[in-house]
């Protein structure tokens, strides 16, 4: 711990220090530190919703010789909205900061920070190391809707194509419908629960105990082929969301004011993995399957949970084709359990996406959708991003759910959103 704890103030020092670029000389030390502000303005019409959401965020980077560094990636958002009724909130977050000794075959990391597993673009099956804010994900995509977890990871690499790694993750951390006030948020799915007079609207979480039982973790291997890489992979944690059940409370009797209450619980689960990509002339191609041998599933002919498996597996490819760029995916995935028939069931989604950069770079167009064609809805987000300066840049975008679906993008019906963002890099 006296370690972690000089490690990171050497970084504050660092950072404080200077915005500049520090280096050193032969020892291979340094320090730099940079950031962004930006300020988020949404509307969620069917939702009856508009929120401001401004952020400023501080990455540094310490290298105190060519063994030891640490990085620092904090990041505080504020929320003025008004959601049926004037709502405020404030919330900080680290993303990634760590502590990393490295040599030449290996590396050990600790601290808190993201893992990203999988090779999808989006909808990635074996990403299940962190936990996803779905208001970040919906407004802004799955890069930046990763919240960060505590973990201390180790690799291996005997040579320059295998790398083995491994994972622990000591303290669990909860998905989120919205970090920022999340009972009144548009995006929160609780909300549109049609609940008994007396039940109040707010979740009791109980998340798993910090203890040695409560660990998560799991290994992945990756090696290169000639021309092809592949990995797989194993993990077992906790859902970071979980199942939701109502629950009556004992001894109230009629006139009671409150009569049960909400109750989530985060059931285990054990995933298998695997995924490979492969270039040929200008196209990528990439691979992902999920096996979740051990998973619960929300039970359909009774209340709680079902003890099932899930498979989930995709294929994709992207290509560069002068000023643009195209991708496209088939995801599939399959629910079944034994205990409860009634919740087999099988989705198909298809992800494609069209981005175009012209004015020299100065501006960039995105299209982007995800079609369930078993139950005819989709998601459909149009983007566009202005370049003002090197630093500087104006974004819109308007996304529109269509249909009516019970997968996890589905469940988001009714909230089309219009948005501008102004970020500042400095």
């Amino acid at each position: 711990m006296t370690g972690w704890v000089a490690a990171l103030a050497l970084l504050a020092q660092a950072a404080a220090a200077s915005s500049s670029a520090i280096q050193a000389s032969s020892a291979g030390s340094g320090a730099s530190i940079r950031g962004e502000a930006s300020v988020l303005a949404d509307a969620l019409p069917r939702k009856d919703a508009t929120e401001l959401r401004p952020e400023a965020r501080i990455e540094a980077d310490l290298r105190v010789n060519r063994v030891l560094r640490a990085h620092l990636d904090v990041t505080a958002t504020a929320l003025v909205a008004d959601r049926v009724g004037a709502e405020a909130a404030l919330s900080g977050r680290p993303n990634d900061t760590w502590v990393e000794i490295a040599w030449a075959r290996g590396d050990l990391r600790a601290g808190y920070g993201r893992i990203v597993w999988g090779r999808l673009d989006e909808i990635q099956p074996s990403d299940v190391i962190n936990p996803i804010d779905a208001a970040r994900f919906i407004l802004m995509g799955r890069s930046e809707a990763r919240r960060g977890v505590a973990f201390v990871r180790g690799r291996l690499m005997p040579s320059d194509r295998v790398t083995i790694e491994g994972v622990l993750n000591p303290v669990f951390r909860r998905g989120t419908f919205d970090e920022l006030d999340e009972v009144s948020s548009p995006f929160n799915l609780v909300r549109d629960v049609v609940l008994p007079a007396g039940v109040p609207a707010d979740v009791v979480h109980e998340t798993p105990a910090a203890a040695w039982r409560n660990l998560s973790g799991g290994a992945r291997l990756a090696a290169t082929f000639g021309r092809v890489d592949v990995a797989g992979a194993v993990y077992r944690g906790f859902d970071s969301f979980g199942l939701v059940t109502f629950e009556p409370i004992a001894g109230a009797g009629p006139g009671a004011a409150v009569v049960g209450r909400l109750v989530e619980r985060y059931p285990r689960f054990t995933m298998i993995a695997a995924d490979l990509e492969t270039v040929t002339g200008e196209w990528a191609w990439r691979g992902e399957v999920a096996a979740f041998v051990e998973k619960q599933l929300s039970a359909t002919s009774r209340p709680g949970g079902v003890d099932g498996r899930v498979l989930e597996a995709g294929f994709g490819f992207d290509r560069p084709a002068g000023d643009y760029r195209v991708f496209g995916s088939t995801v599939v995935r399959r629910e079944w359990s034994t205990e409860d028939p009634a919740v087999n069931r099988t989705h198909v989604n298809i992800v494609g996406s069209l981005e175009r950069s012209f004015g020299q770079e100065r501006y960039r167009a995105r299209g982007f959708v995800v079609v369930n064609p078993g139950d005819a809805a989709a998601f459909v987000r149009g983007l566009f991003v202005w370049n003002l300066r090197d630093n500087v840049a104006l974004e819109g975008s308007a996304a529109a759910f269509l249909g009516i679906s019970d997968d996890a993008l589905g469940r988001f019906k009714d909230r089309d959103f219009l948005f501008t963002r102004l970020r500042y890099w400095f």
